[in-house]
């Protein structure tokens, strides 16, 4: 009889961590888009960090080249994203700063600055607008967005995002986005025409929480020609 009672509590024990299996696998699949968006964005929000980038992009000439760059984002109320290029060559030099009202252009071979509006903003020598990426809450609500599942990463598990644009101010037809599980986070980014042909494939490395202010982002040579459209 007191076999049969442990064995019982055994069994029942081992429906209830099943159970609890189930329930939070069911809990992980029901995450939708604008859950892991708003966790990304949260996540993005709590310190400045930065990270290298490292992938393809489309120029404006049509022709992929490798990119390799490094972003620096200070969020809150004022957020600034920096983006200093190593490649293509061609933009070696150069760096674009993002706010949340305009973009400015640095441009190393003719010591330009050049500073637009940024709903009208684009970077300079790229075949592929890429300033929507700077806000993934935003994104969301001009793309429609949906969970395909998960995959794995050199980082750890990710959910996968897909997404098409409701209109031509994305700058890009089709997006797709890893963001790590565990810390919430893209770990890669691909854009595409309404073809379905690659615009730029970007993926996150060495991410980590920095110290950071305006005036570091802002930084540009003193002797540059501000230019403002």
């Amino acid at each position: 009889m007191k076999a049969q009672n442990a064995e019982r509590r055994t069994n029942a024990g081992r429906f209830l961590a099943i159970s609890y299996l189930l329930l939070a696998i069911g809990l992980v699949s029901a995450q939708s888009a604008a859950d892991i968006t708003k966790q990304v964005q949260a996540n993005l929000e709590k310190s400045p960090w930065e990270a290298n980038i490292v992938g393809k992009l489309q120029l404006p000439d049509g022709s992929s080249q490798e990119a390799d760059f490094q972003i620096k984002v200070l969020p809150g109320k004022d957020q600034l994203a920096r983006v200093e290029f190593k490649k293509p060559a061609s933009l070696e030099g150069n760096f674009v700063l993002i706010s949340d009202k305009e973009v400015w252009n640095y441009l190393f071979l003719t010591n330009q600055l050049i500073i637009t509006p940024r709903a009208k903003a684009k970077v300079e020598g790229l075949g592929v607008n890429l300033t929507a990426l700077g806000d993934f809450e935003e994104l969301t609500k001009k793309m429609d967005v949906k969970v395909l599942g998960e995959e794995k990463t050199d980082e750890g598990p990710a959910w996968k995002l897909v997404g098409s644009a409701k209109d031509t101010s994305v700058g890009f037809d089709k997006m797709e986005m890893l963001v790590l599980k565990a810390d919430p986070r893209p770990v890669q980014v691909r854009v595409k025409d309404k073809d379905g042909k690659l615009l730029a494939e970007l993926n996150f490395r060495s991410f980590k929480r920095v110290s950071l202010t305006a005036k570091m982002l802002k930084k540009y040579p003193a002797d540059a020609e501000v230019v403002r459209k």
